[in-house]
């Protein structure tokens, strides 16, 4: 299985994210943003990783999405191939179109807001670990695919724009209806709060990943190469003290390659 890990100026996290590719059995490789678009087609997979794409100028992910890579990862999306999209990666996703998944840029990822108790208590970037719970069924989507419905990881996020809003009557809804809400914040028992600090950046609805309607495209703000072993875990987490155990984030990239050998 060969997964592309995007490349562009200013990202930062490519390397981290081809140590999990590689370590889930996957063979993984680093695509910068102006090889021929067209050898993508040779991969099975792609990830979108983290960083600051461009600086973020004019707004997180926008000046990535238009390069012509992204035309072509359109193509492969359309093939059914998987992608999964980590914080600048999934603003890169949202601002090409590829999320929601409804043939146009309809929603976006905006600056965080921190509110607890009617008040703002912080703006702008944002950096802990989070709790997630998965939404989605099992199955449902490409980067969740082995996780349980329920199930709860700790991830870390790293992020200034997190937010996830819209302004179309109705999507919000239509992506509940449709499964498409992948993973939300919530607190360590499972419980979604809508305020922070158990929604962290103000994402509607506390929501911190979705997908496509195909289920093949994974959007998410945490970043799950960060908690791929259970030696990045917090001080306070015991499983850091095995540190040859898996980490919460490996599912992520285990989930990836599981859809890959299904579909094949």
């Amino acid at each position: 299985m060969k997964i592309a890990v995007m490349q562009f100026p200013g990202t930062n996290c490519e390397h981290e994210t081809l140590v999990a590719v590689n370590a889930v059995g996957m063979k993984g490789e680093i695509f910068r943003w102006n090889r021929p678009a067209a050898e993508l087609s040779g991969f099975d997979g792609f990830i979108v990783p983290g960083g600051f794409s461009y600086q973020d100028r004019v707004r997180a992910g926008a000046i990535a999405s238009k390069e012509p890579v992204m035309d072509a990862l359109r193509e492969e999306a359309e093939r059914g191939k998987p992608i999964i999209g980590i914080c600048n990666g999934f603003q890169i996703l949202v601002e090409t179109g590829l999320l929601p998944g409804t043939g146009k840029i309809d929603m976006a990822l905006a600056q965080n807001v921190m509110v607890s108790g009617g008040r703002v208590m912080r703006r702008g970037y944002y950096c802990d670990w989070v709790n997630l719970r998965h939404d989605a069924l099992p199955k449902r989507c490409s980067g969740s695919f082995m996780i349980d419905k329920k199930a709860i990881l700790q991830i870390p996020i790293a992020h200034g724009e997190g937010n996830l809003v819209t302004t179309t009557p109705g999507l919000v809804d239509r992506l509940k209806d449709e499964d498409q809400v992948v993973f939300r914040y919530c607190d360590p028992a499972g419980q979604v709060v809508n305020e922070f600090p158990v929604n962290v950046n103000g994402s509607t609805e506390s929501i911190a990943g979705i997908c496509n309607p195909e289920g093949n495209v994974l959007g998410m703000m945490p970043h799950p190469e960060r908690a791929f072993f259970a030696w990045q875990l917090p001080a306070y987490d015991p499983r850091k003290a095995r540190p040859d155990d898996p980490g919460p984030g490996r599912m992520v990239f285990e989930s990836m390659k599981r859809f890959i050998e299904v579909r094949a």
